[in-house]
């Protein structure tokens, strides 16, 4: 409304009625107000809600005449309103429901009846529970009374039906039963008796024979116990068991049948306890000679010495040597003898024994043993000789070995520790088993090395070896297998030269070394192979604990088609073997570029060097990789030379981190691959002045002999011009 100046106007405003203005808010349903109500409406609307509010509401204190308070217990008088009433009730909750300080729940206690009333775990007798103890109690004896109470059914139900039984069949019944009656022979009288009356006598006869006999479950138990079977030595015959024996049974399952086993028993005991009191050994006859031998071996496998022992004797201790003891006598097929006494009533007690050296004997050959046993308590002497024979020991060699492999030549050498009077032959066969050629070799000097010729070029041989000493011949176990090269090359014809090197973490300062110098290596192959073409590969072998090398991530590594990243899960970690570059023609420059990555760059690019769990390092798996499979590296070209560089530091380690005979084998493998297709191995570094010692055997060096049986060879140095020259000198 606007203001206004009539004179007709209130406090400045033009009066008008509230019946013409209109409300033109929102619809407020809870008080039933519209848009177009007039101001009249909504006034008043809102007048009689608030009435409402004040007349109904609990202030307003309402009456609450015509309710039942009885049960609240209010003290006095009961009021009629709301507000009293509902302090009464917060004032009850209250006090019924905390203690004094309002933090805990206070229940009644209750007095137990008194066949509720029991005693606690500390003796102490409880008449009265807690409210909810008391609950507790109640509910659980009636679970019990219901459990008892179902007991009492069915056992009532049982004895129900027993009842009626004895009530139709035994007891008087409503008319005479006629019974059938029997003559007893053993239980009863032997006169005419009812049935029923004799069933009684039979189960009170039975009960008692039960009781004396046991159960049905303790007598198969008693028979399952014994533990002597049909397998069971007898005692007087102990070369015989029980099951042989007439008339025993083999799995008993009654007591008849274990009585009957019983007896079997017994009567074997009898006789071997009889035979023992009719027997019983005295004097000599309870002495018992006896003796077992071990040789002693040197350093070179022969036998040096003897050693005796008599723990397999029994002497009582009543017995001593006699004055001369007994005496061991050791005799060789010349019939020189060595001879030594000794105390065998001590000596049988000794774990140790007695040791006689034989440092004059031909212990090639047989050697006689003869003890003359002699002991005596002073009434009895108890005598006795033996005698046995020793088997001579003619030690072979364990290292024999083919090295300098050619296509039509091989070395076949070992270590001679037995002395210039050995005599050798040495036998060459073909894979077949055909003999192609044997040589003898008389006073051997301690290295024993011959040369072949005249063989077939990529052709596997044999060779064996036959020792000869003092008149002893022993055709020795070990052999080495080789293969001649195929007609080897000449590099000028084209050159494929595949570079493995050791990427364990040790080898750092040599890959430098390498990518320092490539240039001039790829020079000196490029200016070998003539007019023809050349081919690089290089190969990078590691291992790690984990199944992930430490380039795992790196963006050149993951770029490699995955036949070019072999993982390997070995026996105590993981062997990684990396083509970092194929075989490409003349590739010198792609060469170098990946060469000019390892050794550099963060885990995301490059090729970080890799870990090595631990020496030795996974490089003859590499090899394998390389000369057994195309798909790796790139097969090598018929036609041109072949020439596989390994730089490394350590022994090859197979899948297990150790170099054993197994790897030993492994080399000898490949050597014979490598020489049979003409590739030509060098190694370079460390690892070349690693030795391993074959139990019994002679330190050896593995990588030196791979080398050589390929017709390559071997140096210790990694530097370019060790290389060059090793590649020169295979050329030429």
């Amino acid at each position: 409304m606007i203001p206004t100046s009539s004179s007709s106007s209130t406090n400045g405003c033009d009066n008008i009625s509230s019946n013409c203005v209109i409300w033109q808010g929102p619809d407020i349903a809870c008080i039933d107000l519209c848009n177009g109500d007039t101001i009249t409406e909504v006034v008043a609307k809102l007048a009689t809600e608030l009435c409402t509010l004040i007349t109904d509401g609990v202030i307003s204190n309402p009456s609450l005449v015509g309710l039942d308070l009885t049960c609240l217990n209010i003290p006095g008088v009961t009021p009629t309103e709301l507000v009293p009433v509902l302090q009464a009730m917060i004032t009850q909750i209250c006090a019924n429901t905390t203690s004094g300080n309002g933090t805990e729940t206070v229940l009644p206690m209750m007095t137990l009846p008194q066949c509720l009333q029991y005693t606690d775990g500390a003796g102490n007798p409880v008449t009265e529970l807690r409210l909810d103890l008391f609950a507790s109690l109640i509910a659980n004896q009636v679970c019990t009374n219901l459990s008892s109470i179902n007991i009492l059914n069915s056992a009532l139900t049982s004895i129900t039906g027993r009842l009626v039984i004895l009530e139709a069949c035994v007891l008087p019944c409503s008319s005479p039963i006629a019974q059938v009656q029997v003559i007893p022979t053993c239980i009863l009288p032997a006169v005419l008796t009812d049935v029923s009356v004799l069933l009684l006598a039979l189960e009170a006869r039975f009960c008692a024979l039960e009781t004396a006999v046991g159960l049905p479950t303790a007598i198969l138990g008693t028979i399952q116990q014994s533990f002597i079977t049909a397998s069971t030595a007898q005692l007087t015959n102990p070369g015989s068991n029980y099951g042989s024996i007439g008339g025993w049974n083999t799995s008993p399952v009654n007591l008849a049948q274990t009585v009957q086993n019983a007896w079997v028993v017994i009567d074997d005991m009898y006789t071997a306890i009889a035979a023992i009191q009719l027997n019983s050994p005295s004097g000599c006859d309870a002495v018992t000679f006896n003796y077992t031998t071990v040789n002693v071996l040197d350093t070179s496998g022969e036998l040096t010495a003897i050693n005796f022992n008599f723990q397999a004797s029994s002497i009582p201790a009543a017995f001593n040597d006699c004055a001369g003891s007994s005496i061991i006598t050791i005799t060789d097929v010349a019939n020189v003898s060595v001879s030594s006494v000794v105390s065998v009533s001590s000596l049988q007690n000794d774990a140790s024994g007695v040791t006689i050296s034989v440092p004059t004997l031909n212990t090639q050959q047989a050697l006689n043993v003869s003890i003359a046993f002699c002991t005596t308590d002073g009434n009895d002497t108890c005598s006795a000789t033996q005698a046995s024979v020793i088997d001579g020991v003619l030690p072979c060699p364990t290292n024999l070995a083919a090295s300098s492999i050619t296509s039509t030549s091989v070395s076949i050498g070992f270590t001679n520790l037995i002395g210039i009077t050995a005599s050798y032959v040495i036998d060459l066969h073909d894979a077949g088993g055909t003999l192609i050629q044997t040589t003898t070799i008389n006073n051997p000097s301690p290295t024993v090395a011959y040369v072949f010729t005249g063989l077939t070029p990529g052709t596997t041989y044999v060779a064996s070896l036959t020792v000869t000493l003092n008149g002893a011949t022993k055709a020795c176990t070990d052999t080495a297998t080789f293969a001649t090269t195929s007609a080897v090359e000449a590099c000028s014809t084209g050159m494929d030269v595949a570079f493995i090197v050791d990427y364990t973490s040790t080898m750092g300062s040599v890959v430098d070394g390498i990518k320092a110098g490539i240039s001039s290596i790829i020079t000196t192959i490029d200016s070998e192979s003539g007019a023809n073409d050349y081919r690089l590969g290089l190969v990078l072998a590691d291992e790690n604990t984990t199944s992930s090398p430490t380039y795992v991530t790196s963006t050149d590594y993951l770029a490699l088609p995955s036949t070019q990243r072999v993982i390997n899960t070995g026996s105590t970690d993981y062997q990684f073997a990396t083509a970092v570059e194929m075989f490409q023609t003349n590739n010198g420059a792609t060469f170098t570029t990946q060469l000019n990555k390892i050794n550099t760059g963060a885990p995301t690019a490059g090729w970080p060097l890799g870990s090595g769990s631990s020496a030795p390092d996974p490089t003859d798996m590499a090899i394998g990789l390389v000369v057994e499979s195309a798909n790796f590296l790139g097969a090598f070209r018929a036609g041109v030379a072949k020439y596989l560089i390994i730089y490394t530091d350590n022994l090859p380690s197979g899948s297990d981190d150790a170099f054993d005979s197994t790897d030993v084998a492994r080399l000898n493998s490949l050597a014979v691959t490598c020489a049979t297709n003409g590739i030509k191995c060098f190694v370079l570094g460390l690892g070349v002045d690693q030795t391993y010692t074959p139990m019994g055997g002679s330190a050896t060096y593995p990588w030196r002999t791979f080398a050589l049986a390929t017709s390559g060879n071997y140096n210790a140095a990694y530097d370019t011009a060790t290389v060059i020259s090793e590649i020169t000198n295979g050329c030429a």
